[in-house]
């Protein structure tokens, strides 16, 4: 009896996320980044509308944009970078970085070009150095904590083939960003806390190759991506319980990329993905600790993040 429940509460929940917004087809929705492209517009003509924007920013986050060849500009010699050897300290700083993450500058050197490039793909060709900075800002909350934890966590998955051939780690399969999806409660769970990239030729026979990965298929959700590649993971086995989630068109050029935190019926909510939930931003520092720390002009300790040197 208890298990026919537990598939009935199964089956209703499984329903009830598959289900598009109401009034929508999949044929009718907008194309990829076409609603990212008209918010970045608006965020560029509010910039401009501003003339003491600039003003308003730290200095240091004009200075970062303009010497972009720096990585942090300020005080090197302060940035530790911390890979699991961290104090509880350190580690808590960070978890509670990647659910309201601020700083544009930062994020790590590919992070910042991929919103640069979100940009230049909307036909944004103001160059003041605040512009992305102010982009960054101006993306809700849920958007923002959904930008640095995928793509954190992209940065730090190295892939590797079944014979030991390393592939590059899963940012460098990414082409462009076309869109970030942060939460949004008129649409289904599969819908939100993702992004949306257009990959690059060889990204999908790259994860093809990936032994970390595996291979499926989409039958429920992600409908429209219907080839998926899952981290492999490991219920309650510290550290493997999070893992990126990449879903494919059947053509391999395009992409939608999320986190798996959860697992049995928590896996089937939009929570699953969402870095700011319950123990979820715990379990991401768990399966990537990687992040440093910088002291910034205001003297106030950082989080900051870094790629591949």
């Amino acid at each position: 009896m208890h298990a026919c429940a537990v598939c009935l509460v199964a089956l209703l929940a499984t329903g009830f996320l598959a289900q598009p917004v109401r009034g929508e087809s999949v044929e009718g929705r907008r194309a990829p980044g076409e609603a990212l492209c008209g918010f970045v517009r608006s965020a560029a003509t509010q910039a401009r509308l501003e003339p003491e924007a600039s003003d308003r920013l730290p200095t240091e986050e004009i200075l970062g944009e303009t010497n972009s060849d720096q990585r942090f500009p300020f005080h090197p010699e302060k940035l530790s970078f911390a890979e699991g050897s961290g104090t509880r300290a350190d580690r808590e700083l960070f978890e509670s970085s990647l659910s309201n993450w601020l700083f544009f500058e930062d994020l790590a050197p590919e992070q910042r070009a991929m919103i640069r490039g979100v940009l230049a793909r909307c036909g944004t060709t103001e160059s003041q150095p605040p512009l992305p900075a102010s982009l960054f800002r101006q993306l809700h909350v849920s958007q923002r904590a959904t930008f640095v934890g995928v793509t954190h966590a992209m940065l730090n998955t190295d892939l590797v083939s079944e014979d030991g051939t390393p592939l590059g780690d899963a940012f460098q399969l990414v082409e462009e960003s076309l869109d970030i999806q942060g939460e949004n409660i008129a649409l289904a769970g599969d819908q939100q806390f993702q992004l949306t990239v257009r990959l690059k030729p060889d990204g999908s026979q790259k994860l093809e190759r990936a032994a970390q990965f595996q291979k499926g298929e989409n039958h429920i959700f992600h409908k429209d991506y219907p080839v998926s590649f899952r981290q492999f993971r490991k219920i309650g086995l510290r550290g493997q319980e999070a893992g990126l989630h990449i879903c494919i068109t059947r053509d391999g050029l395009l992409a939608q990329i999320h986190i798996d935190y959860r697992f049995g019926l928590l896996h089937l909510g939009p929570a699953n993905s969402d870095v700011r939930a319950q123990g979820n931003h715990q379990r991401h520092a768990e399966r990537w600790p990687v992040f440093g720390f910088v002291m910034r002009l205001e003297r106030v300790r950082r989080t900051v993040l870094h790629g591949h040197d």
